[in-house]
């Protein structure tokens, strides 16, 4: 097959994935839609990741595949040395440690091919436990169509595997800022509803496996709020139509899902001082907001546990009491 006009390119950023990469990229060559290009980028691995990547493109001998080293950069660096390389009219993203469901691209391109004003499509992901097993619960977006205001208020396309873009809409609205570590992504989705006429939409089958790794389960509260303020940052100096009450609620929409996180990892503290900035921004949440409710439970019950919290929250919600 040639591989001079793929419509779909898939970039994935590696960076000392060595256990998990083969799988990844496997996972995109499979697909069943075939006209399509797999970019990795090595983002200076330390690791077994460039040994592994070497044997198996001896192994597949697929001339879609290929693999571009550089120096370490971070993600944001990686994924635009993936946009840069990228010759397909779509370009979708794939961790170095998850996976695409076979049908994803095909389900993606149906999609965007139908409507030429979607910029970024989406979907519903399943987590797997580290060793590859399915634990069969999905985070699916909450809302399918997100407008911009939308999108500021909480990044629904989900993790950095899900979405599809088109090419364009990086060619109006530019590539990953490489001075955000984290939250790059959710940043970028703002700049393109922003920048072009472009929607976005969410696909609601669980297309991307997204693997729960022991070292991404210690979240970094204080580091995800200082990339969250700075990403809103940007957007408020950037967006200057978007209204100040807007952002007030994105920033206590982010420090909600901070304190959550915090309360699992058992930082009663940390979840205690977020949520007094949560109540400061936006109080009417705890009225409003299951998620917010059951985290600010969880810290007078904290023997049965957030998601206990959270379980008996939702029952009395779906009773309407």
């Amino acid at each position: 097959m040639s591989t001079e006009h793929p419509r779909l390119s898939i970039v994935i950023p590696a960076y000392n994935v060595a256990d998990f990469i083969v799988p990844a990229v496997q996972s995109a060559l499979d697909q069943t839609f075939r006209n399509l290009e797999v970019i990795v980028v090595d983002d200076g691995s330390t690791d077994a990741t460039p040994a592994r990547l070497a044997d198996l493109a001896a192994k597949r001998r697929d001339a879609r595949l290929r693999i571009v080293r550089q120096d370490n950069g971070g993600l944001s660096a990686a994924r635009n040395t993936g946009i840069r390389e990228a010759r397909g009219e779509y370009i979708g993203f794939l961790d170095g440690d998850d996976l695409w469901c076979e049908d994803k691209a095909a389900a993606h391109i149906a999609l965007m091919d139908s409507d030429p004003a979607i910029g970024i499509s989406f979907s519903a992901s399943e987590l797997l436990e580290e060793d590859g097993r399915r634990t069969g619960n999905v985070q699916s977006p909450d809302i399918t169509k997100p407008s911009l205001h939308q999108m500021i208020l909480r990044n629904h396309v989900g993790n950095g595997s899900t979405p599809v873009v088109r090419r364009t809409c990086f060619e109006v609205a530019g590539d990953f800022r490489e001075d955000l570590r984290s939250c790059e992504d959710y940043e970028i989705w703002c700049r393109i509803l922003w920048l072009t006429d472009a929607t976005a939409v969410g696909l609601s089958a669980p297309l991307t496996f997204y693997r729960m790794r022991k070292s991404s389960l210690s979240f970094d509260v204080d580091r995800f709020v200082k990339q969250i303020d700075a990403a809103l940052d940007i957007i408020q100096s950037s967006m200057r139509e978007v209204p100040p009450g807007l952002i007030s609620r994105a920033r206590a929409e982010h420090y909600r899902i901070a304190a959550r996180k915090a309360a699992l990892a058992g930082m009663t503290d940390k979840a205690r001082d977020l949520l007094k900035r949560v109540f400061r921004l936006r109080p009417a949440i705890f009225l409003t907001d299951r998620r917010a409710m059951a985290t600010l439970a969880s810290l007078f019950v904290p023997e049965r546990g957030l998601r206990t919290v959270e379980h008996v929250v939702a029952s009395f919600r779906a009773r309407g009491t």
